[in-house]
């Protein structure tokens, strides 16, 4: 399903529903938050906040965090709304070079924040938060920058 159509089945949703849809995240490893460093090895992220993954529309804050757990990679997407407004909010994943493709399920906010599980992310993979501002009608993701 393209990002049009996909945006607008879930604002149809969340309107039929009265509030708020939410899809369930698959794949989902253990939250626990693991103490150990950033890896040399992989070189690219940070344990926690992935503050070069930001991408806002209007009231719609979308970005990723990161986790390292037996000595592999996984990132989350998380979801931020404000001041009454609808947000969608997907993950997004390629691997060596290839297309990025939509891992999560779409979670669609009013006034609160929202994150998937967390995701394979280790040598050769970036993922992405990709959102939407509901109410600016948006027909297309916006992404953040892929880790």
């Amino acid at each position: 399903m393209n990002a049009q159509k996909s945006i607008t089945l879930a604002m149809a949703t969340a309107a039929l529903a009265g509030g708020l849809a939410l899809a369930a995240p698959a794949q989902a490893v253990s939250t626990v938050r693991p103490t150990a460093a950033a890896s040399a090895q992989h070189g690219v992220h940070i344990d926690g906040y992935e503050p070069d993954s930001v991408v806002t529309r209007g009231a719609c804050k979308g970005w990723m965090n990161t986790k390292k757990t037996n000595g592999h990679w996984f990132a989350q997407g998380v979801v931020q709304s404000w001041s009454g407004t609808d947000c969608a909010m997907i993950l997004q994943r390629k691997h060596n070079g290839g297309a990025y493709k939509m891992i999560s399920g779409q979670h669609i906010i009013k006034d609160r924040k929202d994150s998937t599980g967390y995701y394979w992310d280790h040598t050769g993979y970036k993922s992405r938060v990709c959102i939407a501002n509901l109410n600016w009608h948006d027909t297309s993701w916006h992404c953040g920058k892929g880790i």
